[in-house]
């Protein structure tokens, strides 16, 4: 044993003492281990292994924060898994309950460890960190005779990291870990002859423990439909170019019985996999990708993100917004002319999310080749104007993102399209049947009722409940924009599904958030052929710069202001630059488009009361006197959830969860399918200017609307909740990495 340190602490976690024994431990060796006398308390027994790939476990820290130290993953991985020497492996042992005891037997005082029963015969075998995997494959004759042929084979869904004692969770699957929203990575992907002639291969990979599914019944039901989030698997690609057909063959790992999903630490595995047949109809384990171009019929009006059902197609007239002037998206044609720098050549899938975080299935699939999009996306008619169109292909998946481009003959994105992916289809009240406070009522119910996949949402003040307030004809809906659920949740995976996409004002392109809430880039989208993307940090200065770059986020410092902030043009009319779908709009939060000469005035009618601010209603008045900044809420308008509990923000409650999905309850209304709770804002990482995550999660959220304030020329006012305090009048600069709720574009304007 190589580098061995043995920690105590007690039943708490909290840190005891600490023993290390050198370089090199020799097996037989009898060890003299100074712990303190307790009952009940924990031992944590790590040794390091030759190369360090552990880092010494610090002193004076809790159990807790050692909790998820990751090994260096490269000196493991230079291991041979042939070979016997494993001495730069690291080894652990984990004892939750453990007495340490005085024993005077030999006429000496010593402590020794005894187990929470009274027994003294105590023998300790550490764990190997490592999960040792071998996969091997044959391909059969009769379907090299057929024209097939073995393409690639990847092994897919691993975590990235090793986790000394990685968090668990409770699922339907049983105690789980790590958890589903760490990174998970494919470890390899061979494509080349050789590889594939070798007929296998053996590798580390860290432990994912994935449950129990009683719905695989047998060797055939181990599929992605019945597989727990997050399970590992090989999967084989099989072309046949005479045919047009690819087959993705997918093994689902883990122990002997077919119901096991788990690949633990310390443990070998091995799987061989044999491709007999391209019977994809009858055996689910086997998917066919349609490599023909994707053509549709179904024709939607065109905006800057596009919602669509899993399982659907749709299409759409690139050259057209309804946004736009007479119809047409200005920045490309006004409608009569067509320039060739503005012509389209190609569309193309920029990049995709996965439906599970970064487990899960691609929500757009796989491209025939990094050349060829057609079977997700393509054109028709490219070069006419009037007659035009994209056609989308989306697949049967959770849900999630994507963002598809428009190339011209030159290679340059002129437009590109955010492509929302879920079963939520909001619907708005129809404001010509809205007369009085009675038919608005019958309105907002019959919008309620006509959504599917969540709800559309009123909020309190008088911004919405007087006839002259800007949102009295109005809903919004019920989760973030790029959401795939609303409301508190569970565990985390859903929580992270709450979290939506992150906007610089003024621009209508999407960033996503952080996979877990903290300031680890952790890669969460995917180019067309699945291989993760990170996203580009740079300065942009112009508008068409924001265009031709839809995955670059623009950096830089206060006051540097291109025309880019105005593009959501306050409580003007919507423009071709809001991000959000045709009938709603990134909310206003003033009566003016124009820099203000006091941003608190943005928000005042001419009256002096509140009827332009859509939060007013959770501050501490009831809109018709006073500040509405930095106010705490009254009558517990506003409670924050941490994933357990859900307590007044006036309480101070715990800031640091590890729960993806934290944030704030607003109970300003009782509609949506759960109440008060659907009302939900999740705290969200954001981006700074400098295009980082803030090193800080779960305790505020930040929103953006379409305002400009004053404290800077490049600000815009945010909608916020942090401690204690809500604030509506809040300007900030453009280039922040913010969420947007999109309002109904029906909001009335100041006379």
């Amino acid at each position: 044993m190589y580098n061995l340190e043995i920690l105590q602490y007690d039943s708490g976690g909290n840190y005891i003492t600490k023993q290390t024994f050198g370089t090199e431990t020799t097996p037989g060796t009898a060890l003299t281990v100074n712990l303190n006398p307790k009952n009940d308390c924990q031992l944590l027994i790590v040794a390091r292994g030759s190369g360090n790939a552990i880092s010494s476990i610090a002193t004076n820290k809790s159990l807790n924060e050692v909790r998820n130290s990751i090994a260096t993953s490269s000196i493991i991985e230079a291991i041979d898994p042939s070979i016997g020497s494993l001495n730069a492996m690291p080894y652990w042992l984990h004892l939750e309950h453990v007495n340490v005891v005085s024993d005077n037997s030999g006429g000496t005082t010593q402590y020794v460890l005894q187990s929470p029963e009274g027994a003294y015969d105590t023998r300790l075998r550490l764990k190997r960190l490592a999960t040792k995997l071998t996969v091997n494959w044959t391909f059969s004759q009769s379907m090299t005779d057929a024209g097939y042929e073995l393409k690639e084979v990847r092994l897919c869904q691993v975590p990235k990291d090793y986790r000394l004692l990685p968090t668990t969770e409770k699922n339907e699957w049983g105690i789980t870990y790590p958890t589903t929203i760490v990174e998970f990575v494919n470890p390899y992907r061979l494509t080349s002859a050789t590889d594939l002639n070798k007929g296998g291969k053996t590798i580390w990979l860290p432990a994912n423990v994935r449950g129990i599914s009683a719905s695989a019944t047998s060797d055939r039901y181990r599929t992605k439909e019945n597989a727990p989030t997050a399970a590992s698997y090989v999967e084989l690609v099989v072309d046949n170019p005479t045919r047009q057909e690819r087959l993705y063959y997918r093994a689902y790992l883990g122990g002997d019985d077919s119901t096991d999903f788990n690949l633990y630490e310390n443990k070998d595995y091995n799987w061989t996999l044999n491709i007999k047949s391209a019977d994809y109809r009858g055996d689910a384990r086997i998917q066919l990708l349609d490599q023909t171009p994707v053509v549709s019929t179904n024709l939607v009006p065109t905006g800057n993100c596009l919602m669509m059902l899993p399982g659907t197609n749709i299409c759409f007239n690139p050259y057209k917004h309804e946004a736009g002037t007479n119809g047409w998206n200005t920045y490309l044609t006004d409608g009569t002319t067509l320039s060739t720098e503005k012509t389209i050549d190609h569309v193309r899938v920029l990049w995709q999310t996965k439906d599970a975080g970064t487990s899960g299935e691609l929500v757009l699939g796989y491209v025939v080749d990094e050349s060829n999009h057609k079977n997700l996306v393509n054109v028709s008619d490219i070069a006419d104007k009037d007659k035009a169109l994209v056609h989308v292909k989306v697949p049967v998946t959770q849900g999630g993102n994507a963002v598809i481009e428009a190339v011209n003959a030159s290679g340059v994105t002129i437009w590109s399209w955010h492509i929302w992916i879920s079963d939520y289809l909001p619907v708005g009240v129809d404001a010509s049947k809205i007369t009085d406070n009675s038919s608005r009522t019958t309105a907002i119910s019959e919008a309620q009722n006509s959504t599917r996949g969540g709800a559309v949402q009123i909020y309190q003040g008088v911004s919405w409940t007087d006839p002259a307030g800007a949102f009295y004809k109005c809903v919004i809906m019920d989760r973030n924009l790029g959401a795939t659920k609303a409301g508190i949740q569970d565990n985390q995976i859903d929580g992270r599904r709450t979290l939506g996409l992150l906007y610089q004002g003024g621009r209508k392109d999407p960033f996503f958030a952080a996979a877990d809430g903290t300031t680890k880039e952790t890669k969460t989208i995917y180019d067309g052929v699945g291989e993760p993307l990170d996203v580009i940090k740079q300065k942009l200065t112009t508008v068409d710069q924001l265009i031709q770059r839809p995955l670059t986020f623009s950096t830089g410092t206060n006051n540097e202001y291109p025309a880019s902030s105005y593009n959501w043009n306050g409580d003007g009319p919507k423009t071709i630059y809001d991000p959000c779908p045709k009938g709603w709009r990134v909310p206003s939060n003033g009566t003016t488009q124009s820099p203000l000469s006091g941003y608190i005035s943005s928000i005042l009618s001419d009256d002096g009361t509140f009827k332009y601010c859509m939060w007013v209603g959770f501050g501490a008045n009831d809109g018709t006197t006073g500040s509405l900044e930095s106010k705490m809420p009254i009558f517990n308008n506003v409670m924050y959830y941490n994933g357990t509990d859900i307590t007044s923000i006036a309480s101070s409650p715990i800031r640091q969860s590890d729960f993806v999905g934290s944030g704030f309850i607003y109970y300003g209304t009782s509609v949506g399918p759960d109440g008060d709770k659907s009302i939900f804002f999740p705290a969200v990482s954001l981006r700074e200017m400098n295009g980082n995550y803030r090193d800080k999660k779960n305790n505020t959220v930040y929103q953006w609307t379409s305002q400009h304030g004053t404290r800077t020329t490049s600000g815009m006012l945010i909608y916020q909740i942090q401690d204690q305090q809500i604030s509506v009048t809040h300007p900030i600069d453009w280039k922040f990495g913010f969420s947007v709720r999109c309002v109904q574009d029906n909001i009335q304007k100041k006379p």
